[in-house]
């Protein structure tokens, strides 16, 4: 009887025989979360379903994807507003119901045609739920669907919201929800944005963190310790040179040690290109969760 009710307690607390818990708010701080932007792209088709189950794969911490609805209503994932460089399709997903636009394929990275769908977010939670975070870039543009479908779910602390918006027009557009979502203001810093927009978020609301915008040269950075220390977690994407004053991803496969910067500056999360040259950095120093 012991034994089994050991078996219950461990269960309950999220950790099976070593698995991580999937959870926002049980993500350590002095680890840093990996995250793949639109999911694993290079292994399969962006914002694809394989892209998703390719994340999982890698051991990935969180996948970005992007939202777009249909013209019967249905959430599906789209980057463009239109599918003509992802699919062999042309226009806008609004301008097909889910049948018609299932009758396109995705494109590769390479642009070259696969056997592979659109998938709808449903088909992407059943896929992800308990196994990986999820970033839903243009989430809040369909706010009324997405947040009714994680609460059934009881997914929302797998799932982080960001948007641009000042506090006040946050503040005006989602009170009735924000203490159940997690919600990450972006700071763009190469547009002189700065303490200004934290403090007037941290005054008056728990956000999940910051992503910072830091431009092209480090003119415009600030101190992301301070924003640490207010118990926040810090963004920045190693995509392009703009993101990051020039410590980008592609610079990774010939020095991974280019993400050195990130760790210098105290960020604890990286949307990343390149997933499995960041997984190899952050295991080398003992920051891989």
């Amino acid at each position: 009887m012991k034994t089994k009710l050991l078996c219950l307690l461990i269960f309950a607390s999220g950790i099976v025989f070593g698995q991580k818990k999937i959870s926002l708010s049980h993500f350590p701080e002095d680890k840093v979360m990996v995250i793949a932007h639109r999911a694993d792209w290079r292994e399969a088709p962006e914002n694809s379903a394989w892209a998703v189950r390719k994340a999982i794969e890698k051991g990935i911490d969180m996948v970005e994807v992007d939202l777009a609805l249909t013209k019967d209503s249905v959430l599906v994932l789209m980057h463009d507003k239109t599918i003509d460089r992802t699919t062999t399709g042309t226009g806008k997903p609004g301008d097909y119901t889910l049948a018609e636009l299932r009758k396109f394929s995705l494109r590769d990275g390479l642009g070259s045609t696969t056997q592979m769908k659109v998938p709808t977010l449903e088909e992407i939670l059943d896929i992800t739920q308990d196994k990986i975070l999820i970033n839903l870039d243009k989430g809040f543009d369909y706010i009324n669907i997405v947040y009714p479908l994680l609460k059934k779910r009881k997914m929302l602390d797998q799932v982080l919201f960001k948007g641009s918006e000042t506090y006040k027009e946050f503040n005006r557009k989602y009170a009735m929800i924000k203490n159940d979502i997690h919600f990450m203001p972006i700071v763009r810093l190469n547009l002189k944005e700065g303490w200004q927009k934290i403090t007037e978020y941290t005054d008056h609301y728990k956000v999940y963190g910051f992503e910072f915008t830091v431009g092209e040269t480090e003119q415009n950075m600030i101190d992301f310790n301070k924003v640490r220390e207010k118990g926040c977690r810090v963004w920045v994407n190693a995509l392009w040179p703009h993101h990051n004053s020039g410590h980008n991803d592609d610079l990774a496969l010939e020095n991974p040690e280019v993400y050195e910067w990130f760790l210098k500056n105290k960020v604890n999360m990286i949307q990343t290109d390149r997933p499995k040259e960041l997984i190899g950095f952050l295991k080398k120093k003992n920051l891989y969760y």
